[in-house]
C-alpha cells in the first residue's frame, strides 16, 4: 500500500505559521503519486516561493497516497488529517494555512475544521455539492481561472457567495485567461498565494509583510483586509 508523505521546504526551529501545500489528482484512481508526477510537481514552485516569505514560516508539501479522490472513501482527506497531525506535533501553537490545487483544494476545504487552521487557499478547486466549507475562524480565498475547463468557476463562486451571505470571511479571485493547470499567467498565481499567506499571517511572522503595489496588492488587500467578495485580476 502506498503511503502519504510530507516534504518540508522550510522547517525553522520555531514557526509562527505553517503553509501546507497539497497537489491535485483525479476523480478515481489508486495509482500511487510520485515526486515526479505532473500533478505533484506542479505545486513545487508554489512551495519554493512560499519558503522565501520573510519570517518564521514553515512550508510543507503533502503527497497523497493515491491519485484519485475515490468516492466516499475521500482518500486525500485522511492523508491531509494525518499531515496536519504531523505539523501540530512539530509546531503545536502555529497557525496553519492550507494551499490546495484542484483535488488538493477540495481536501483543504474538507479539513478546514482541524485545529489551528486559519486560512484556506483553493486554486482551481474541485467542489461538489455537500462538501464541507470553512466556517468561523477561517479565512477562505478561492482563486479560479475564467478559462478553466476542468473544474467550474461557478462552483467556487457559489461557495464564496454562500459563505459571505452567512457572515464568513471569503473571497473569490477570478483570474482572467486563467487555465486549470495555472500555466497561463503562472507568475500571477504564485504571487497571489505568497502575498495572501504572508499578509494573513503578518503578525505571526513578525510583521514582515510589505503590501505589494499595483493590481496584485489591491486584490490581496481586499481578500485579507477588505472583507472579501468577488474580485477580478
Amino acid at each position: 500500500m502506498p503511503l502519504a508523505s510530507l516534504a518540508w521546504d522550510a522547517r525553522p526551529a520555531r514557526a509562527g505559521a505553517v503553509a501546507l501545500v497539497m497537489h491535485g489528482g483525479a476523480v478515481d484512481g489508486r495509482e500511487p503519486n510520485h515526486p515526479w508526477s505532473h500533478n505533484v510537481a506542479r505545486l513545487v514552485p508554489f512551495a519554493r516561493a512560499l519558503r522565501k516569505v520573510p519570517g518564521p514560516l514553515a512550508v510543507a508539501r503533502l503527497r497523497f497516497r493515491y491519485r484519485g479522490w475515490n468516492g466516499a472513501e475521500a482518500s486525500p482527506v485522511e492523508d491531509a488529517r494525518w499531515a496536519l497531525a504531523q505539523i501540530r506535533a512539530d509546531y503545536p501553537d502555529a497557525s496553519i494555512g492550507l494551499v490546495g490545487h484542484s483535488m488538493g483544494g477540495r481536501a483543504a476545504l474538507s479539513v478546514s475544521d482541524e485545529d489551528n487552521v486559519r486560512l484556506v487557499v483553493g486554486l482551481s478547486t474541485w467542489i461538489e455539492r455537500g462538501d464541507r466549507v470553512p466556517r468561523d475562524g477561517q479565512k477562505t480565498v478561492l482563486i479560479h481561472g475564467d478559462r478553466d475547463r476542468i473544474t467550474p468557476l461557478s462552483a467556487s463562486r457559489w461557495v464564496v457567495e454562500g459563505l459571505l451571505a452567512d457572515g464568513h470571511d471569503a473571497t473569490l479571485i477570478r483570474v482572467a485567461r486563467g487555465d486549470h493547470a495555472m500555466l497561463v499567467r503562472a507568475g500571477l498565481w504564485s504571487a497571489l498565494v505568497v502575498d495572501i499567506v504572508s499578509a494573513t499571517f503578518a503578525q505571526e511572522l513578525g510583521g514582515w509583510a510589505e503590501p505589494r503595489s499595483g493590481p496584485i496588492g489591491a486584490v490581496v488587500a481586499q481578500a485579507v483586509h477588505g472583507g472579501g467578495g468577488v474580485v477580478d485580476i
